[in-house]
């Protein structure tokens, strides 16, 4: 199958006053149609600065380096004018905070309507039937009385139903979801959720969807790439990435996750350390002072990744975890 969305080689170097620090190095991802393709790690780990420098969005003094293709066409290096033409039409993101995001003095219609009527060519009415048909299909009740409602008479669930179907609005070939439902309680997270993978099995739209949540991996995604330090130390098919991690960090993390079944007194195995901060990278593989695994070579070279029957990659020389391996 043809991924609709291939990152290859991806680097990104932002601008600080010591100088330009790399923050995502070397960053290999595919997301095939009609799927969810999930990126975890911790904050910091370079997943939101990846999907920014595929859409171009970051500072103008970034060096953005790599391939990112999108249908086959390159959209590193594109110029400004041209990407304006892919975001919103042919890829969309679903932001963080849609408070944060949702223009707070516009109402939701003119939002929807004003995106709509830029890349499409539609008229005003055209464009305001659709944009009441885009409420409903998020599930908003009274879809064309909260056209005339600005953001913050929004809840947090109904905003970032609102940024669901800006994204959906131009029907793009991809969408990404940076931690869409961080914000909210468990119970609109879960709708969020749903609603996010009904809209990918009903209109065929694929999903990137960036998070720390590993149990939101586990419910959603298709694939799992897992971010640490600006580069993927682990990726494959989701069930086996969280059935059979083969990274320690991978391991740590699900070993951090809360367990019903956990005696009282266990309680979760936290991994020791802190995330190293960009621009003092650790050299060799950046985990391995927190390593419960590494032996000399870690400290040494950054590993390449190994590969697997199936599609099953990780970065990590001594392979703890060989006597699983089932390929």
């Amino acid at each position: 199958m043809t991924p609709v969305l291939e990152i290859r080689d991806l680097r990104v170097k932002m601008p600080t006053p010591r100088g330009h620090v790399t923050v995502v190095d070397g960053v290999d991802l595919t997301a095939e149609p009609e799927s969810i393709a999930g990126i975890a790690g911790e904050s910091g780990s370079g997943k939101t600065i990846t999907m920014l420098a595929v859409l171009g969005l970051l500072p103008p003094d970034a060096i953005v380096e790599g391939s990112a293709r999108l249908a086959g066409r390159e959209l590193i290096g594109l110029p400004e004018r041209e990407l304006r033409a892919v975001r919103g039409r042919r890829m969309a993101m679903i932001f963080q905070d849609p408070l944060a995001s949702l223009h707070p003095m516009l109402t939701i219609g003119r939002q929807l309507t004003d995106h709509m009527r830029a890349h499409l060519g539609l008229g005003r009415a055209k464009a305001r039937a659709r944009a009441v048909e885009l409420l409903a299909e998020v599930r908003l009740p009274d879809p064309a009385g909260m056209l005339d409602r600005h953001p913050h008479e929004f809840s947090g669930g109904m905003r970032q139903r609102v940024a669901i179907a800006m994204a959906l609005a131009c029907e793009p070939e991809v969408i990404i979801g940076d931690e869409p439902t961080t914000a909210l309680d468990v119970t609109v997270q879960a709708g969020i959720l749903r609603l996010l993978d009904r809209l990918r099995r009903e209109s065929g739209v694929t999903v990137v969807l960036v998070t720390h949540d590993l149990g939101v991996m586990s419910a959603l995604a298709d694939t799992l790439s897992v971010f640490y330090s600006g580069r993927v130390v682990e990726t494959g098919t989701a069930g086996t990435v969280l059935r059979r991690p083969r990274h320690p960090y991978t391991a740590g993390l699900l070993a951090a996750l809360p367990s019903p079944e956990a005696k009282v007194d266990q309680g979760v195995r936290p991994i020791p350390g802190t995330p190293p901060v960009p621009g003092d990278r650790p050299s060799g593989c950046a985990f391995h002072p927190r390593c419960p695994h590494g032996v000399d070579q870690c400290a040494v070279e950054v590993p390449a990744p190994v590969e697997l029957d199936d599609r099953h990659r990780f970065a990590c020389p001594p392979d703890p975890f060989a006597a699983g391996r089932t390929s």
